[in-house]
């Protein structure tokens, strides 16, 4: 048997990688090899059963010469007559294959045979590499994967040419329209003399019309080890993910920058984060919040989003090697605030995506988010991710999410219990089959959807629907502040009301409630009571002690906060209305590590309490002219005093243009 057909086989039966078997192989090949050269051998020299050796010998010497005679007649055939020798070539081709067939069949056999002796000597070994296989690309980055953490996984695992939106436009609309909407284009060359185009980036594709990048921005990621300290070591520990967990680290002359954009952001002076903007192009701070600051008052959403962009490509250029955004399995420390940022930059990218009608790379930023921190899901990115899978036609993603996801609680959200039902519609394309059962258990789960849906997407329902006890709202009367429930329904409807106005979907809907109703009619003198299966009950009731509420979760704040649903902030708890709250870092968590609070933390500037980290936000301040004009010294020795802390020292230095960072 040939070694490849060896390899081949043992690659097949788990044992490509084990070296403790290599020798074994090698050796049962060649004694297989060997036993074949005698077969052959025995074969070639039948007629020395006639006669003695010496005849052989003698008969076997004549052979060889005449072979060699024969030989040199062929090759001069061959120079004379190339068409007939290609014939003679194929016929003793074809007699040779049949014979090596014929000899590798029989060897097959024994090979199995021994193979079956290697696979009980080395059992052991060979699970080990079945649960290597399992562990998918975990294998090759030094971590091993359960059974469920591969499922999880899998989920968030990106395609990285579906997060380059000017190919999502080329392939929607054509290359007419990418040049239109004012595309990169073929400017490879003018990158790489700005600096921009070293290497190929997933998240940000740099444009010739963007300042050139002279040094690292200084954002540097590093991967976390239990050594940094008690509370990097609980992380580590309690994580059920098996993911890799990074963090970033502001350089010192970012540092530097750092100080004079705090200082801007606390005078709320958006023309000095403007100038540093310009001074520093690949701050990402300075960048992020002149975004929200153009959104905000000029509305130009498409500088916004190349800012964005650009904050996204000052993050890449620090990551660290072992980092993917791919893979689904680097993680990022959402607690320190060097690493907040990029939870952000791919949070508006992710809206300006959603806005340019790129659904499918909205989608997978979407996933990219998630995976960053998938249990805690600081940003919520849970409560969009179906939206833009159902946009994208991701039709069997959503049912795939929903059905096996495991890390968080997908049952217990609105927006997934009728996204996956109408997935499931558009999958069968018609109604009465799985998806009807899927839509009637959502409505009975979460009946407060269907008035608020039904009002938005403009479906004729009997307005006694509308005033049934069953679809009522469980609330305070004298509260203000939104429940859990009503905040989750609100952000459903108001994103994907216009997934249900198609008429097919909109009658699939009546459908679905007609039946719910039978449901609810039958459920005894109780308006609450339902006749359904007993998990549908049960998880109707955990939903209730959840969700109608006024304990709103960390992450759902921040979700509005960012999800840019004016209306909906003034529904968040009293706490989080009140606080200080900055655009480049809105509401900070309460575990919150953050190395320039101490500089600032608790001091009152005419009034009012400057909560670090800063950022532009002039709805903090009653009083902006008396601020501006009556503290200069106070902020002047602020700054002063954070540089002191920091160790940064005298003048400011550009982290876009200086390259002396690793002479410090």
């Amino acid at each position: 048997m040939s070694s490849r057909a060896v390899r081949r086989l043992m690659k097949e039966r788990g044992h490509d990688d084990l070296e403790e078997s290599a020798a074994l192989i090698e050796k049962q090949a060649k004694q297989i090899g060997s036993e074949e050269r005698e077969e052959k051998e025995q074969a070639a020299n039948l007629f020395d059963l006639l006669g003695g050796n010496d005849a052989s010998d003698h008969d076997s010497d004549q052979d060889s010469s005449k072979e060699a005679i024969e030989e040199k007649e062929e090759n001069s055939i061959t120079k004379q007559e190339p068409v007939k020798k290609a014939g003679a070539k194929k016929k003793k081709g074809k007699k040779k294959g049949k014979q090596a067939a014929k000899a590798e069949d029989m060897s097959m056999k024994e090979f199995e045979a021994h193979l079956k002796e290697l696979d009980e000597q080395l059992s052991t070994p060979n699970s080990a590499k079945e649960d290597d296989k399992k562990a998918g690309r975990g294998e090759a980055l030094g971590v091993v994967l359960t059974e469920e953490q591969q499922q999880n996984r899998a989920l968030l695992m990106v395609d990285a040419k579906h997060l380059d939106s000017e190919s999502e436009i080329k392939r929607l609309f054509g290359s007419a329209a990418l040049k239109e909407a004012g595309g990169r284009g073929n400017g490879r060359r003018a990158l790489q003399q700005r600096g921009l185009g070293s290497r190929r980036l997933a998240l940000s594709h740099p444009k010739p019309t963007w300042p050139p990048m002279m040094a690292s921005p200084g954002v540097d990621m590093r991967q976390l080890a239990v050594e940094d300290g008690p509370d990097t070591k609980q992380l580590l520990d309690s994580d059920k993910t098996g993911g890799q967990w990074f963090a970033i680290e502001h350089s010192a002359r970012f540092r530097t920058v750092q100080l004079e954009f705090l200082s801007a952001v606390i005078t709320n002076d958006a023309d000095r984060i403007a100038a540093i903007a310009y001074q520093h192009p690949y701050h990402v701070d300075a960048l992020l919040q002149l975004s929200e600051i153009l959104k905000q008052t000029g509305g130009d959403f498409g500088e916004a989003g190349t800012l964005v962009e650009r904050a996204l490509y000052s993050f890449e250029q620090g990551f660290a090697s072992r980092f993917s955004i791919t893979n689904g399995l680097g993680r990022l420390d959402f607690r320190r605030i060097e690493s907040r940022g990029l939870f952000l930059a791919l949070f508006r990218h992710m809206q300006f995506m959603a806005r340019r009608g790129c659904w499918r790379t909205a989608s997978e930023v979407n996933k990219v988010l998630l995976s960053l921190d998938p249990v805690q899901d600081p940003y919520g990115a849970l409560l969009t991710l179906d939206f833009h899978a159902m946009k994208s036609r991701q039709y069997d993603y959503v049912r795939q999410f929903y059905d096996s996801w495991t890390w968080s609680s997908v049952s217990m959200l609105p927006g997934w219990a009728y996204s996956r039902a109408l997935a499931e519609f558009m999958l069968e394309k018609k109604s009465g089959g799985k998806s009807t059962d899927l839509l009637v258990e959502a409505i009975l789960v979460f009946p407060t959807v269907i008035p608020v849906l039904c009002t938005k997407a403009n479906i004729d329902i009997d307005p006694v629907v509308l005033t049934h006890p069953y679809f009522e709202e469980r609330q305070i009367t004298a509260e203000s502040a939104m429940t859990h429930m009503q905040l989750l329904v609100q952000l459903f409807v108001e994103r994907s009301s216009a997934l249900f106005r198609t008429p097919e979907v909109a009658r699939w809907l009546q459908e679905g409630l007609l039946l719910a109703l039978e449901q609810i009619a039958l459920g005894g003198t109780c308006a609450r009571d339902i006749t359904a299966a007993p998990q549908v009950v049960e998880r109707r009731q955990q939903v209730e002690s959840q969700l109608c509420t006024y304990v709103i979760p960390e992450r759902i704040s921040r979700h509005v906060l960012v999800a840019d649903m004016d209306a909906l902030k003034a529904g968040l708890p009293e706490q989080v209305r009140s606080a200080t709250s900055y655009a480049f870092d809105p509401l900070p968590p309460s575990n919150d590590i953050n190395i320039y609070a101490e500089l600032v933390g608790g001091m009152q500037l005419n009034d009012n309490l400057m909560n670090m980290p800063g950022g532009f936000a002039p709805e903090d301040f009653a009083d902006l002219d008396a601020l501006n004009d009556a503290e200069p010294e106070v902020v002047m020795g602020l700054i002063e005093r954070m540089r002191q802390l920091l160790g940064t020292g005298g003048g400011l230095e550009d982290p876009g243009t200086s390259s002396d960072e690793d002479a410090q």
